[in-house]
Protein backbone atom coordinates (compact mmCIF):
# COMPACT_ATOMS: atom_id res chain seq x y z
CA UNK A 1 0.00 0.00 0.00
CA UNK A 2 1.24 3.13 -1.05
CA UNK A 3 1.59 6.41 1.74
CA UNK A 4 -1.16 7.85 0.05
CA UNK A 5 -3.36 5.08 -0.07
CA UNK A 6 -2.79 4.49 3.71
CA UNK A 7 -3.56 7.96 4.69
CA UNK A 8 -6.35 7.80 2.70
CA UNK A 9 -7.21 4.61 4.69
CA UNK A 10 -7.03 5.78 7.60
CA UNK A 11 -8.96 8.96 6.69
CA UNK A 12 -11.78 6.16 6.07
CA UNK A 13 -11.36 4.85 9.57
CA UNK A 14 -11.58 8.29 11.33
CA UNK A 15 -14.70 9.80 9.90
CA UNK A 16 -16.16 6.06 10.72
CA UNK A 17 -14.57 6.54 14.30
CA UNK A 18 -16.28 9.90 14.01
CA UNK A 19 -19.06 9.72 13.44
CA UNK A 20 -19.86 6.98 16.32
CA UNK A 21 -18.41 9.54 18.74
CA UNK A 22 -20.66 12.37 16.75
CA UNK A 23 -23.83 10.34 18.27
CA UNK A 24 -22.76 9.90 21.74
CA UNK A 25 -21.45 13.54 22.16
CA UNK A 26 -24.45 15.17 20.57
CA UNK A 27 -26.59 12.86 23.11
CA UNK A 28 -24.24 14.63 26.12
CA UNK A 29 -24.35 18.11 24.73
CA UNK A 30 -28.30 17.74 25.02
CA UNK A 31 -28.39 16.86 28.32
CA UNK A 32 -26.03 19.40 28.84
CA UNK A 33 -27.97 21.93 27.02
CA UNK A 34 -31.37 21.50 28.30
CA UNK A 35 -31.01 19.54 31.63
CA UNK A 36 -28.06 21.44 32.78
CA UNK A 37 -26.38 17.86 33.37
CA UNK A 38 -23.37 16.36 32.76
CA UNK A 39 -24.80 13.20 32.17
CA UNK A 40 -21.86 10.39 33.34
CA UNK A 41 -24.54 7.66 32.53
CA UNK A 42 -23.85 8.51 28.23
CA UNK A 43 -21.31 6.07 27.99
CA UNK A 44 -23.07 3.62 29.34
CA UNK A 45 -25.81 4.01 27.62
CA UNK A 46 -23.77 3.62 24.45
CA UNK A 47 -22.50 0.41 26.19
CA UNK A 48 -25.67 -0.68 26.75
CA UNK A 49 -26.71 -0.50 23.39
CA UNK A 50 -23.90 -2.77 21.85
CA UNK A 51 -24.83 -5.02 24.36
CA UNK A 52 -28.74 -5.06 23.57
CA UNK A 53 -27.85 -5.72 19.81
CA UNK A 54 -25.54 -8.44 20.13
CA UNK A 55 -28.37 -10.05 22.87
CA UNK A 56 -30.78 -9.16 20.20
CA UNK A 57 -29.47 -11.61 17.84
CA UNK A 58 -28.24 -14.16 20.48
CA UNK A 59 -32.15 -14.30 21.21
CA UNK A 60 -33.34 -15.17 17.69
CA UNK A 61 -32.40 -16.43 14.19
CA UNK A 62 -35.20 -14.20 12.99
CA UNK A 63 -33.67 -11.23 14.09
CA UNK A 64 -31.75 -9.29 11.76
CA UNK A 65 -28.86 -6.72 12.40
CA UNK A 66 -31.36 -3.52 11.39
CA UNK A 67 -34.43 -5.58 13.81
CA UNK A 68 -31.85 -5.78 16.33
CA UNK A 69 -30.72 -1.85 16.37
CA UNK A 70 -34.43 -0.95 16.34
CA UNK A 71 -34.98 -3.42 19.63
CA UNK A 72 -31.90 -2.13 21.17
CA UNK A 73 -32.46 1.66 20.66
CA UNK A 74 -36.10 1.30 21.80
CA UNK A 75 -35.09 -0.41 25.13
CA UNK A 76 -31.99 1.95 25.70
CA UNK A 77 -34.72 4.88 25.46
CA UNK A 78 -36.91 3.59 27.80
CA UNK A 79 -34.02 3.19 30.23
CA UNK A 80 -33.31 6.62 29.54
CA UNK A 81 -36.75 7.67 30.73
CA UNK A 82 -36.39 5.61 33.70
CA UNK A 83 -33.20 7.05 34.79
CA UNK A 84 -34.62 10.34 34.19
CA UNK A 85 -37.54 10.25 36.50
CA UNK A 86 -36.16 7.56 38.67
CA UNK A 87 -32.58 9.60 39.31
CA UNK A 88 -32.53 13.07 38.07
CA UNK A 89 -35.29 14.13 38.27
CA UNK A 90 -36.38 13.88 42.08
CA UNK A 91 -32.98 15.69 43.07
CA UNK A 92 -32.94 18.23 39.89
CA UNK A 93 -33.50 20.77 42.04
CA UNK A 94 -31.37 19.97 45.02
CA UNK A 95 -27.96 21.57 43.43
CA UNK A 96 -25.77 21.21 40.83
CA UNK A 97 -23.89 18.27 42.36
CA UNK A 98 -26.62 16.07 43.33
CA UNK A 99 -27.63 15.03 39.91
CA UNK A 100 -24.15 14.38 38.62
CA UNK A 101 -23.68 12.35 41.84
CA UNK A 102 -26.81 10.30 41.08
CA UNK A 103 -25.57 9.96 37.25
CA UNK A 104 -22.10 8.18 38.17
CA UNK A 105 -24.05 5.79 41.11
CA UNK A 106 -26.14 4.89 37.81
CA UNK A 107 -23.48 4.49 35.50
CA UNK A 108 -21.89 1.68 37.80
CA UNK A 109 -25.21 0.11 38.51
CA UNK A 110 -25.13 -0.53 34.73
CA UNK A 111 -21.93 -1.49 34.30
CA UNK A 112 -22.04 -3.96 36.82
CA UNK A 113 -25.50 -5.62 35.62
CA UNK A 114 -23.71 -5.39 32.63
CA UNK A 115 -20.51 -7.57 33.88
CA UNK A 116 -23.07 -10.43 35.41
CA UNK A 117 -25.10 -10.95 32.28
CA UNK A 118 -22.32 -10.63 30.11
CA UNK A 119 -19.29 -12.12 32.05
CA UNK A 120 -15.91 -13.02 30.72
CA UNK A 121 -14.60 -11.76 27.86
CA UNK A 122 -16.11 -9.63 25.21
CA UNK A 123 -18.77 -10.27 22.74
CA UNK A 124 -18.30 -9.58 18.87
CA UNK A 125 -21.57 -8.68 16.72
CA UNK A 126 -21.99 -10.81 13.28
CA UNK A 127 -22.89 -8.90 10.31
CA UNK A 128 -22.97 -9.77 6.90
CA UNK A 129 -22.26 -6.03 6.20
CA UNK A 130 -18.88 -6.95 8.17
CA UNK A 131 -17.83 -9.48 5.45
CA UNK A 132 -18.42 -7.68 2.52
CA UNK A 133 -16.11 -4.73 1.34
CA UNK A 134 -15.19 -1.88 -1.35
CA UNK A 135 -12.01 -0.62 -2.94
CA UNK A 136 -13.56 2.76 -3.68
CA UNK A 137 -10.20 3.94 -5.03
CA UNK A 138 -6.38 2.56 -4.71
CA UNK A 139 -6.07 0.23 -2.24
CA UNK A 140 -8.08 1.57 -0.11
CA UNK A 141 -10.62 -0.93 2.02
CA UNK A 142 -13.89 -0.22 3.05
CA UNK A 143 -15.96 -3.10 4.54
CA UNK A 144 -20.01 -2.20 3.80
CA UNK A 145 -20.67 -2.08 8.08
CA UNK A 146 -18.44 1.29 8.33
CA UNK A 147 -20.45 2.25 5.12
CA UNK A 148 -23.19 1.83 6.53
CA UNK A 149 -22.33 3.20 10.14
CA UNK A 150 -21.07 6.57 8.40
CA UNK A 151 -24.41 6.87 6.60
CA UNK A 152 -26.84 5.51 9.76
CA UNK A 153 -24.76 8.53 11.86
CA UNK A 154 -25.17 11.57 9.70
CA UNK A 155 -28.53 9.90 8.84
CA UNK A 156 -29.30 10.84 12.43
CA UNK A 157 -27.72 14.13 13.16
CA UNK A 158 -29.38 15.17 10.16
CA UNK A 159 -32.99 13.95 11.34
CA UNK A 160 -32.14 15.56 14.72
CA UNK A 161 -31.54 18.77 13.03
CA UNK A 162 -34.51 19.04 11.61
CA UNK A 163 -36.60 17.55 14.40
CA UNK A 164 -34.69 20.52 16.24
CA UNK A 165 -35.02 23.21 13.74
CA UNK A 166 -38.40 22.43 12.16
CA UNK A 167 -40.89 20.73 14.81
CA UNK A 168 -42.86 22.63 17.71
CA UNK A 169 -41.16 20.09 20.07
CA UNK A 170 -37.94 20.85 18.86
CA UNK A 171 -38.19 24.40 18.80
CA UNK A 172 -39.84 23.73 22.41
CA UNK A 173 -36.57 22.45 23.47
CA UNK A 174 -33.90 25.14 21.87
CA UNK A 175 -36.14 27.66 23.59
CA UNK A 176 -35.78 25.37 26.95
CA UNK A 177 -32.29 25.44 26.42
CA UNK A 178 -31.90 29.32 26.25
CA UNK A 179 -34.30 30.25 29.11
CA UNK A 180 -36.19 27.56 30.94
CA UNK A 181 -38.14 30.68 33.37
CA UNK A 182 -38.89 32.09 29.76
CA UNK A 183 -40.30 29.01 28.28
CA UNK A 184 -42.67 28.02 30.86
CA UNK A 185 -44.46 31.41 30.61
CA UNK A 186 -44.96 30.50 27.04
CA UNK A 187 -46.56 27.75 28.07
CA UNK A 188 -43.61 25.07 27.32
CA UNK A 189 -43.79 22.24 30.08
CA UNK A 190 -39.67 22.34 31.13
CA UNK A 191 -40.08 19.04 32.38
CA UNK A 192 -41.64 17.44 29.54
CA UNK A 193 -38.42 18.90 27.12
CA UNK A 194 -36.21 18.05 29.78
CA UNK A 195 -37.50 14.19 29.69
CA UNK A 196 -37.61 14.06 26.22
CA UNK A 197 -33.95 15.20 26.35
CA UNK A 198 -32.51 12.45 28.27
CA UNK A 199 -34.87 9.85 25.85
CA UNK A 200 -32.75 11.58 22.67
CA UNK A 201 -29.44 11.36 24.29
CA UNK A 202 -30.13 7.86 25.38
CA UNK A 203 -31.27 7.13 21.77
CA UNK A 204 -28.31 8.48 20.42
CA UNK A 205 -25.64 6.85 22.42
CA UNK A 206 -27.56 3.03 22.09
CA UNK A 207 -27.36 3.52 17.97
CA UNK A 208 -23.62 5.06 18.35
CA UNK A 209 -22.75 1.36 20.25
CA UNK A 210 -25.13 -0.74 17.92
CA UNK A 211 -23.17 0.61 15.16
CA UNK A 212 -19.90 0.11 16.86
CA UNK A 213 -20.65 -3.51 17.43
CA UNK A 214 -19.40 -5.45 14.83
CA UNK A 215 -15.99 -3.30 14.37
CA UNK A 216 -14.68 -3.77 17.71
CA UNK A 217 -15.27 -6.10 20.38
CA UNK A 218 -17.56 -5.13 22.80
CA UNK A 219 -16.90 -5.21 26.92
CA UNK A 220 -18.95 -3.91 29.59
CA UNK A 221 -16.28 -1.19 30.90
CA UNK A 222 -16.51 0.64 27.29
CA UNK A 223 -19.31 3.32 28.30
CA UNK A 224 -16.47 4.69 30.63
CA UNK A 225 -14.06 5.30 27.71
CA UNK A 226 -16.92 6.60 25.78
CA UNK A 227 -17.82 9.19 28.11
CA UNK A 228 -14.31 10.35 28.15
CA UNK A 229 -14.14 10.73 24.22
CA UNK A 230 -17.84 12.42 24.37
CA UNK A 231 -16.29 15.52 26.81
CA UNK A 232 -13.60 15.91 24.75
CA UNK A 233 -15.78 15.69 21.74
CA UNK A 234 -17.57 18.70 23.52
CA UNK A 235 -14.72 20.71 24.64
CA UNK A 236 -13.24 20.32 20.91
CA UNK A 237 -16.58 21.86 19.33
CA UNK A 238 -17.82 24.17 22.50
CA UNK A 239 -19.63 23.44 24.97
CA UNK A 240 -23.73 23.04 24.06
CA UNK A 241 -23.27 23.56 20.43
CA UNK A 242 -24.69 20.46 18.60
CA UNK A 243 -22.78 21.41 14.93
CA UNK A 244 -19.92 21.76 17.14
CA UNK A 245 -20.25 18.36 18.49
CA UNK A 246 -20.18 17.18 15.14
CA UNK A 247 -17.38 18.83 13.92
CA UNK A 248 -15.67 17.78 16.80
CA UNK A 249 -16.26 14.05 16.92
CA UNK A 250 -15.46 13.95 13.05
CA UNK A 251 -11.83 15.92 14.29
CA UNK A 252 -11.43 13.54 17.04
CA UNK A 253 -11.90 10.22 14.67
CA UNK A 254 -9.86 11.57 12.04
CA UNK A 255 -6.73 12.61 15.13
CA UNK A 256 -7.12 8.97 16.28
CA UNK A 257 -7.15 7.15 12.98
CA UNK A 258 -4.36 9.51 11.62
CA UNK A 259 -1.79 9.42 14.17
CA UNK A 260 -2.28 5.98 15.31
CA UNK A 261 -2.10 4.60 11.97
CA UNK A 262 0.58 6.72 10.57
CA UNK A 263 2.50 6.97 13.49
CA UNK A 264 2.47 5.24 16.73
CA UNK A 265 -0.92 3.65 18.34
CA UNK A 266 0.97 4.18 21.89
CA UNK A 267 1.25 8.28 21.44
CA UNK A 268 -2.72 8.31 19.90
CA UNK A 269 -4.06 9.88 23.80
CA UNK A 270 -0.68 11.60 24.06
CA UNK A 271 -0.89 14.07 20.63
CA UNK A 272 -4.69 13.80 20.79
CA UNK A 273 -5.24 15.94 24.14
CA UNK A 274 -1.64 18.16 23.22
CA UNK A 275 -3.68 19.11 19.87
CA UNK A 276 -6.93 19.34 22.18
CA UNK A 277 -4.79 21.78 24.76
CA UNK A 278 -3.48 23.82 22.13
CA UNK A 279 -7.67 24.18 20.59
CA UNK A 280 -8.84 25.53 24.05
CA UNK A 281 -5.59 28.06 24.16
CA UNK A 282 -6.32 29.47 20.85
CA UNK A 283 -10.01 29.12 21.22
CA UNK A 284 -11.01 28.41 25.00
CA UNK A 285 -15.01 28.43 24.34
CA UNK A 286 -14.43 25.40 21.23
CA UNK A 287 -14.05 25.99 17.65
CA UNK A 288 -17.14 26.76 17.03
CA UNK A 289 -18.21 28.64 20.57
CA UNK A 290 -21.02 28.30 22.31
CA UNK A 291 -23.94 30.68 22.02
CA UNK A 292 -26.16 29.08 24.61
CA UNK A 293 -28.40 26.97 23.38
CA UNK A 294 -28.52 23.71 20.25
Amino acid sequence: MSQFDLVMQQIVNGLVLGSVYVLIAVGFTLCLGVLKLINVAQGHFYMLGAFLTYQALEWSTGINYPMAIVISVIIVSFAGLVVHYVGIWPVQHRGQIAPILTTIALAFMIENIAIIMWPGSGRNIETSLSTRSRNPFGQVHVTDQRIMTFIAAMCLMAFLYLFLQRTKAGKAMRATTQNQVSASLMGINPEYMRAMAMVLSALLAAAGGAFIGPLFTIVPNMGLSALFKAMIVVLIGGMGNIPGAVVGGLLLGLMEALIGGLWSAAWVNVAVFGIIIGILIVRPTGLLGSKGGI
